[in-house]
């Protein structure tokens, strides 16, 4: 109950423009998240509009539902009719204290009469305005509920733009990192990724960088010569927090043809690299995926694509 209380002072103080910008964007984020929220945002606007039209606000409080909250065109059309009912309900309440025959033309004289006016004539005009009471306040809240899809339709493509940026800057670090190890290899004397770099006449050498995806037209195919007992892999990837991670190869359909847990990195100028040892036989003429993994765990740091072409 307190809280309800409390949500209501601080959804009067929102509704007459107290709170400050970051207070505003917490109440909004909530009540979009949040339907009954939403709905005690509703409750206390129509209190405060009932309060304004029977005289309750306080002098401060009254100034600040006039310039902030009247604001609004709707806002001002249901305070218009909330004044009309509060002075037409206390018309009928002066007229049962004191009966008076009041003289005129038009509607009304016609609903008065020579007298006082008929009680099944008086229930049914009092009906036909509380309907149409109601019936304007549920065009009101309508409107309201289209107002808070509009805003979290706004809200979700602000998420989208923001992955969709995330997602840009990422393949612009792969690209970045990719160029890094090419040059430092180019400087280093190294042979391009895309040939076999024959360290022995059993082993052979192949430098992974993430981000390598099937179907592209420069994808290398890395070629294992008849004789050839062990592949090194070498796997740059970007700085990361952990100590060791675990390498699992897989083909493309998911099949694990070899792993490795529990490697340590090594520092280079850029970033972090890992190599690991796998026997030849572990591979055919295939497209692989490299799996660098955080030990202990199935959260990939990164995935190298590997196409195999054995003599």
């Amino acid at each position: 109950m307190k809280e309800v209380v409390d949500n209501d002072d601080l959804l009067i103080r929102y509704l007459l423009g107290e709170l400050d910008e970051k207070e505003q964007e917490g109440i909004e984020e909530r009540y979009i998240s949040d339907p009954a929220f939403f709905d005690q945002l509703l409750a206390v606007e129509d209190d405060l509009i009932d309060a304004y039209a029977e005289g309750g606000l306080q002098q401060e409080q009254r100034a600040r539902f006039e310039n902030h909250f009247l604001r609004s065109p709707e806002r001002k059309t249901r305070v218009g009719f909330a004044e009309a009912w509060m002075s037409y309900v206390a018309g009928q309440s002066a007229g049962a204290e004191k009966p008076s025959v009041v003289k005129g033309k038009g509607f009304l004289s016609f609903l008065r009469g020579a007298a006082s006016p008929s009680p099944l004539l008086a229930a049914a005009v009092v009906l036909i305005t509380i309907l149409a009471a109601g019936l304007t306040l549920e065009i009101l809240r309508l409107r309201s509920k289209v107002e808070r899809t509009e805003l979290e339709t706004a809200t979700l493509q602000r998420q989208n733009e923001d992955l969709e940026r995330q997602v840009n800057e990422a393949k612009n670090r792969s690209l970045e990192l990719a160029g890094r190890l090419e040059k430092e290899q180019t400087d280093s004397g190294l042979q391009k990724t895309d040939r076999v770099d024959q360290v022995s006449s059993e082993i052979v050498s192949f430098f992974l960088v993430p981000g390598l995806v099937r179907g592209n037209g420069e994808t290398r195919k890395n070629v294992i010569p008849p004789g050839a007992r062990l592949v090194n892999l070498n796997l740059s990837f970007e700085n990361s927090q952990y100590g060791s991670y675990d390498v699992s190869i897989t083909t493309v359909d998911g099949r694990e043809t070899w792993r490795k847990n529990d490697i340590k990195p090594q520092s280079r100028s850029a970033g972090k690299s890992i190599t690991v040892r796998v026997p030849a036989g572990s591979f055919a003429t295939n497209d692989y995926i490299v799996n660098l993994i955080e030990m202990g765990s199935n959260d990939k740091i990164a995935r190298y694509f590997f196409s195999v072409v054995k003599k």
